[in-house]
């Protein structure tokens, strides 16, 4: 039972590998008939160095939490 199994893996390793290299293909081929930029799947985030894009009403949340804290400081020190 596991011989058929680790088969149908490595089957499917191969085929997913063929999969990656026609994306690419008809990628590079988009490019060079009109100039588009190449389409990347972006299902996850990869481990690259970058952190991914953070939403605009994130972005507002901690601004806001950030200035509260900072309000908070201000207000600490003027009591002393």
């Amino acid at each position: 039972m596991s011989a058929v199994l680790e088969e149908l893996l490595a089957k499917r390793k191969a085929l997913a590998a063929e999969l990656g290299a026609l994306d690419a293909g008809i990628s590079a081929y988009r490019h060079a008939l009109n100039g588009a930029t190449p389409q990347t799947k972006r299902s996850t985030a990869t481990v690259s160095g970058t952190r991914p894009t953070m939403s605009l009403a994130a972005r507002k949340k901690l601004s806001l939490l950030a200035k509260a804290r900072w309000a908070k400081k201000r207000k600490e020190e003027a009591k002393k």
